[in-house]
This record gives structure tokens, sequence and C-alpha cells, in this order.
């Protein structure tokens, strides 16, 4: 099995170097509007506010219902792909964002099947897939993407978001339907404009919004790997069903054939994502997952790629140092994009104009500006979103499993012991016990503490989330590990990348994460938690059986181990031996120096919005408390506080 896989990788690797230009098509990363009404000047506005995702070009059809779409050109730069598009006969029109990476593989196969495509598009080959194989066509892409087929035979129209979830589709319904890949656009159809008030508790909590809703009463987001079909005839939403979902795979036998197995399927993922005929580039962190995948690309083309990285004036926060390090070893071209103090809360001003939710993550501002600055070399950037959920890359929580465990001995065996011998423990987890593994999870899982928030939210706004979370909890057998691995696949990966959608697409530069190709996710999530967390030797572990997870993560075991083995070949040393550091941004800091006073101006002023989901006498009383306190996190719940206010004043 080992040599099988060595020989796969060395056979694809050829095949890039020596017939490039066999993988190109007509790439459409933009952005789709449609109702089912018919109505040109609406689309035209819909498309308008669209702009910043396809600068390039914008089409429409109208007859019966109307569909929009704008175009950012990456590959074909002609008008060949132009959009919508309809089948031969004229029976089916498509509106598409997105990218279907074995689209050569399924136009063989269509062809073979006896149908005729005129272009090399993956545009024409989702429109016959879907005559092929119907609904079930999403069964075969490899790809990201939302896209509306109306069926003119059938009177219905089929839409439908990718497996993983990397572009979005928003719709509302009211006898009918309108969808776009941004909220912004469905209010020219005079929707009313009301705040769904328990999703601030979500907003605060996770940072995004759970589930299918959003900031807005009677506006849905279609969810990852879901279909939906409308039924112009009923003029009802007839079934959303989910499409995919992991699937349970044979593990291999050895660790060998497990790391090569692993380095095949990001390789060939890397591979997949390079067919571009704009320049493409990398984010280069310095931390392992950015470093692996921007060696890996750099290593399949003759001339220096562009590497960019987020610098911080503050040293304590500044990584560039990793990042030139592995600039140097990869030979890349690299770009540092410098963020001060003053750039961040304007640029956060300026990014909440554009997005239609509040930002949930406060790198979600160096996100923007590195992809503005980006913009002007590159229009296609790699990233290496999605190591850490698939391969237990958050070591503390990951790790905490071993907290839960020594918990429900103590419970079992002698509570009493519990503060008196585990006085770390019991500060923890404030003496609590739990009574599930999704009870102690979601205990950490918070961005903001239960208590705290329903202190400071009015009663309307106050929102129980655990049903979610309990949802997908229970798709898993056995290993809590697994379980979070999962949840955060479903729960958390939406935050990441609806943060990578918005911040790019604003600026029009596409992202591509390799990582999240779904046959590597498929196949990280059925390893045996031994391949992500390892003991560093029975000492540590035996060294560990009194200390808190935290403690014991990255210090006595190795997070993302089988990974750190593929990256081996790749990157140096002293990046895979770095303790994980999240994208930093210094909150803590600015708040409590030189933002604060302006925090307090907008939270607590007369015309503040935050009144509308919050008791700004508790509110007052929780920033006071919260000035004098040393919690760490501090800075990041009142940063929340502040975008939730910036984003009610632009839309209420």
């Amino acid at each position: 099995m080992l040599e099988i896989y060595k020989y796969i990788l060395l056979i694809n690797i050829t095949i890039y170097n020596n017939s490039y230009k066999t993988l190109i098509h007509k790439i459409n990363m933009c952005g789709i509007n449609g109702f089912t009404f018919e109505n040109p000047e609406a689309i035209r506005e819909m498309n308008r506010l669209l702009n910043h995702r396809g600068p390039d070009a914008n089409g429409q059809y109208v007859n019966n219902i109307t569909l929009g779409h704008t175009r950012l050109k990456i590959i074909d730069l002609s008008e060949n792909a132009a959009q919508p598009m309809a089948d031969n006969e004229e029976d089916l029109i498509l509106t598409f964002n997105g990218e279907i990476y074995n689209f050569q593989e399924l136009r063989t196969q269509l062809e073979q099947l006896g149908h005729k495509l005129k272009s090399k598009s993956d545009t024409e080959v989702i429109i016959y897939a879907y005559k092929e194989w119907g609904y079930n066509c999403v069964d075969y892409f490899n790809g990201m993407w939302a896209f509306a087929i109306y069926d003119k035979k059938k009177n219905k129209i089929f839409l439908s978001r990718d497996k993983i979830g990397k572009k979005p589709l928003y719709y509302h319904e009211n006898n009918n339907l309108i969808f776009s890949s941004e909220i912004k656009p469905l209010f020219i159809h005079n929707i009313e404009r009301k705040l769904n008030k328990p999703a601030a508790s979500s907003f605060l909590s996770y940072r995004y919004i759970l589930g299918d809703e959003t900031m807005f009463k009677n506006i849905y987001k279609l969810p990852p790997a879901h279909n939906m079909i409308y039924d112009l005839t009923e003029k009802k939403i007839e079934r959303i069903w989910e499409y995919w979902d992991i699937t349970d795979e044979k593990v291999l036998e050895t660790e060998e054939d497990i790391k090569n197995k692993t380095e095949y399927l990001l390789k060939d993922a890397v591979r997949l994502r390079q067919v571009s005929d704009v320049p493409i580039a990398t984010t280069n962190s310095g931390g392992l997952d950015s470093s692996v995948v921007t060696s890996m690309m750099a290593q399949m083309h003759s001339t220096p790629i562009i590497s960019f990285t987020v610098k911080f004036p503050e040293e304590e926060f500044d990584e560039s140092e990793f990042a030139k390090i592995l600039s140097d070893y990869a030979k890349t071209d690299h770009r540092e994009i410098l963020i001060d103090t003053q750039d961040y809360f304007n640029l956060m001003k300026e990014y909440v104009k554009i997005k239609d939710e509040p930002i949930g993550m406060a790198n979600e501002i160096a996100t923007y500006a590195m992809f503005k600055k980006i913009k002007k070399d590159a229009t296609v950037i790699m990233t290496g979103e999605g190591a850490d959920e698939l391969f237990a890359g958050y070591g503390r929580i990951f790790s905490s499993t071993y907290d839960y465990q020594r918990l429900k001995r103590l419970e079992k065996i002698n509570k009493i012991i519990y503060e008196t011998d585990y006085p770390s423990l019991h500060k923890k987890y404030h003496g609590k016990f739990f009574e599930t593994e999704l009870d102690h999870f979601l205990f950490q899982y918070n961005y903001f503490p239960e208590e705290e928030k329903n202190f400071i939210l009015n009663k309307e706004s106050q929102e129980d989330f655990k049903p979610i979370f309990k949802k997908y909890f229970d798709r898993i057998d056995g290993d809590y590990k697994k379980k979070i691995s999962y949840t955060f696949l479903k729960l958390h990966l939406p935050v990441i990348l609806g943060k990578l959608d918005n911040s790019a697409m604003a600026s029009a530069v596409e992202v591509r994460a390799p990582f999240l190709d779904y046959r590597m996710v498929n196949h990280a999530l059925n390893l045996p938690s031994k391949y992500k967390t390892r003991w560093k030797s029975k000492l540590d572990q035996q060294h560990s059986r009194y200390k808190l997870g935290d403690e014991i993560s990255e210090n006595h075991d190795t997070s993302k181990y089988i990974l750190k083995e593929v990256s081996k070949k790749y990157i140096p040393q002293q990046i895979i031996d770095r303790n994980k550091k999240p994208f930093p941004v210094p909150l803590q800091k600015w708040f409590k120096e030189d933002f604060l006073n302006e925090a307090k101006r907008l939270l607590l002023s007369e015309d503040s919005r935050i009144k509308m989901v919050c008791k700004q006498d508790n509110l007052k009383v929780w920033i006071e408390k919260g000035i004098i306190s040393e919690e760490k996190l501090f800075g990041q719940r009142l940063w929340r506080l502040v975008s939730l206010e910036l984003w009610l004043r632009e839309w209420f």
C-alpha cells in the first residue's frame, strides 16, 4: 500500500508539471441572484450590489423567473463562459458561483454517455451532470459551489451548496423565492428588515449564527451539503435535504500507509487548485498548516510563488519571523502587510458596511486588509484553513477530554477530594461535574460565558443552542475527540469559511483551501485519535495524570501528529515544533489602552443600538468589572460587542 501511494503521488506530480494546460477550464468565482418572477430592473440592482464579488462581467435571464450573475474572471478570460448558461435545448438555465475541480473527468464521462458539450467549462458540466443524474449530480462533484438550476420541464428550481460550505447562499420565501450570494440584495424586494434578536446570543457565544437562521427574521441560509427544490407551480419549497455527510472508511493498517495517504490527498488537493489564468499566491502565517500548503505549492511552480503574511507593530504578536523562515526555505517571493491600531479600527468601520452580518472574528479585519493589498498582485489565494478541525489542532479543547475522564472518575469514586486534591481542575470547571460529554464540551466551547452573556442580554435575546450541538454529537458513536472534530466541521468551520469568503470577495479575491477537499475531510474524520493527538513519551503520559488538559496540550502531547509527520518533507523542523497560535490580533492590549473610551462611547451612549438586545445598565457594570479584572478574554468579548453595535448602526 505504501508503494502504491508513492507511485500515484509521483504520477500526479509528473502529469501536473508536463500537462498544466490540460487542466485549464472556465472558473466562475462570482455572485448569483435570482427570484421566481420576472423583474429585469430588480435583477440589475441585485447584480450591482454583488459587483465586488464579480466586477468583470454580469448577466441576467428573464423568462417566467429571473436569474442574475456577476463574474470574476479567473480562467478563460473571454465571454465564452458567460452566465446564466443554458443547455443546448434551453430546457435548463444555470447560475453558478464556484469551481468543480474534477470537471474534466466528469466531462469525459458525460460525453461517453452521449451528451454533446460545446465548451470546456465546469459550468456546462454542471448542467449536463444534472441532465444525466438529476439531483444526485452533486454527489459527483469535487469543488466549491452555490448554484441554482431552472428546470423548465419540471417547472422547478434546484439549488445546492457545496459539501463543506465554502460558498454562501441566502434566501427568503413568501409565496415567492428570492435568493442571493449575500443578504443585502434580498432587501431590494421590500422585505421587512426585522432583527432576529436570539441570533445576537448565538453571535456572542459562537461568533456566528448557528443553524439556518441569520441576524434577520425570515432570511435564511441554505446549510452546507444541502439541496433545495422550489416548486414554481405550487409556489413553495418542496424539499430541503442534506445530501452528503462523513461516511465510514476503512483505516489503513500501518502508520506509514496512513501518512502516505494523507500526503497524497493533500498534495493532490493542492495540485487541483493550481488552475488559474490570473496570478495565484498563498497566505503564510509561519504556522504549520499554511506553511505545508505554501511549500507543496512552491514545488509545483518553476518560478517563485508570492506569499503574504500580516505583521503587527507589537512584537509579542508578530509572527513574521517564522513566515520569513518558511519563505526562505520554500524560495517564495514574500510580502509583508503591516497593520497598526489606527488601520485596524478604520478598516473595521469600513468592512462592517460591506458585510451583511456582524464581524465575528477579530482577525477578520486583518484578513480583509490582507486581501485588499493582495488584490494588487494576485486574484487567487491558497490557505491552510481546515487542518485544525480535521487533525485536532485546537489542542487545549481536544486535550480537555482527559479532564472529562478525570471528572467522571472523581464523581464516581470520591467527590469530596475534587477541590482539595484537584484544585486546578476545580477552579477551571467552577466545581462542576458534567452529565454528558456534550455538557462538558459546551462549557468550554463558548466565547462568551453564559452567565455573563445572560447578565447583559435582555430576555427576548437569550436562547439555548444545546439542541443544535446535540444533533451533531449524537451522530458520532464512541470517541469524544471524534465528536468534537465532527462538530467543529459542522458548526465551527462555517465561521472560518464565512470570514474567508466575505473578506476575500469584498476585494474580488478567490480563496482555495486544499485541506477542505472532501476526500481529505472524510479521510481525516475516520482516523483514530492516536494519529491526531499523541503522547510525546510514556513518561509524559505518566506526568500528566494530575494535570489539566490545558497544561498537557503541546507540552506533553503532540497535536496534528500525522500532519506533522507528513510536513517533515516540506517545511523546517522549527515550524513543525512551534506550539499552535491563532491568527493574532492584540485586542486585549488595544482595548485596555487605546480604544477603551471609544468602545464605552459606542456601547453606553443614548443613541447606542446595542439596547435592542442588551440591558445597558448591566452592560456598563460588566465593562467596569472587565476593566479591573485580569480576564484574558475580556478584550475579545468587548470587541465582539463593539462589532455588534457597529453592525446594528449600519442596518437599524
